[in-house]
């Protein structure tokens, strides 16, 4: 069981991501690494997508936002 089920209904691609970090955060921590940020990047991404009043900073990189 994830703790990121409550994910799995409406946002797949961040539940995804989120429990294949999970997954591996013991045996392989970078690539836990790898895939948290991606669930991050993608909830970003979404959020910026969603909600108009929220700015793309000039720079469309995590660390900009």
């Amino acid at each position: 069981m994830s703790q990121f089920t409550f994910l799995q209904r409406e946002w797949t691609a961040v539940f995804e991501a989120a429990v294949k970090a999970e997954a591996a955060v013991h045996s392989d921590p970078r690539t836990a690494c790898f895939y948290a940020r991606r669930a991050l990047e993608l909830a970003v991404s979404w959020a910026f997508k969603h909600y108009p009043w929220f700015r793309l900073p000039c720079q469309h990189n995590l660390s900009a936002l």
